[in-house]
């Protein structure tokens, strides 16, 4: 039986920082396998309030509860501000 799964996780903006700079804001991340991405959030160090967007395999979230599956590849987007 799988424990572990992975999932590859792509910050965008400031948040690539996050990683170290040779991955250029992509990793892939072992995960348990009844992670949700509220729990991912936690692993890698991203606040709530630092998220506008969610997505996992191209499609906007809503809920941080969804459990995330083997291969699923999520993006992370903070809030665009400009002046």
């Amino acid at each position: 039986m799988i424990e572990n799964i992975i999932v590859e996780v792509r910050l965008f903006a400031y948040l690539r920082e996050l990683f170290p700079h040779e991955n250029r804001g992509v990793e892939k991340v072992e995960i348990p396998i009844d992670f949700t991405i509220d729990n991912l959030l936690d692993k890698i160090g991203v606040k709530e309030k630092e998220i506008m967007i969610i997505m996992v395999n191209g499609l906007r979230k809503q809920d941080p509860n969804d459990k995330l599956r083997n291969g699923d590849r999520v993006g992370i987007f903070p809030p665009v501000g400009g002046g």
